[in-house]
């Protein structure tokens, strides 16, 4: 029988974690997987896009053998600031999320987060600026008994 692995809600992890981490570093930005209403002056969005095409060898082949127990989610992170903030606070999700792996992000372990990189962009609902981080990641689930 195979086993059956369950692996935990990243972007649930990954909100806690940076509300612990930006209140640690005295910024007061709203972390949340929906759009806040109303919407706050700093605030960032975390959600979890696995449809965004990763390019390693991996997903390519398809090749995972025996790491079965890794999850490797891509994660969106949108920053958004009133006064054109947007890039301070990606800089700073960036540096707690590249000070995260590998460790625990709240409960899960991460070996590693995969950068790929941030865009500005203007939001298509809102026109309002923005700063949008995507980021790999590589978690570990557990075997279910």
């Amino acid at each position: 029988m195979n086993e059956r692995i369950l692996f935990p809600d990243i972007e649930e992890a990954l909100v806690a974690y940076l509300v612990t981490e930006l209140a640690a570093a005295s910024d007061s930005a709203e972390v949340t997987t929906v759009v806040p209403d109303p919407r706050p002056a700093r605030w960032v969005r975390v959600r979890r896009d696995d449809r965004r095409r990763r390019m390693d060898r991996e997903d390519d082949q398809g090749s995972r053998g025996p790491r079965l127990i890794l999850d490797r989610p891509r994660v969106v992170f949108e920053c958004y600031a009133d006064g054109g903030a947007a890039a301070d606070l990606a800089a700073l999700v960036r540096a707690i999320l590249a000070g995260a792996s590998p460790g625990y992000i709240g409960t899960v372990w991460c070996d590693f987060i995969d950068d790929a990189g941030v865009v500005s962009e203007i939001d298509p609902a809102t026109s309002e600026p923005r700063q949008v981080i995507t980021a790999d990641l590589c978690v570990r689930g557990t075997v279910l008994a």
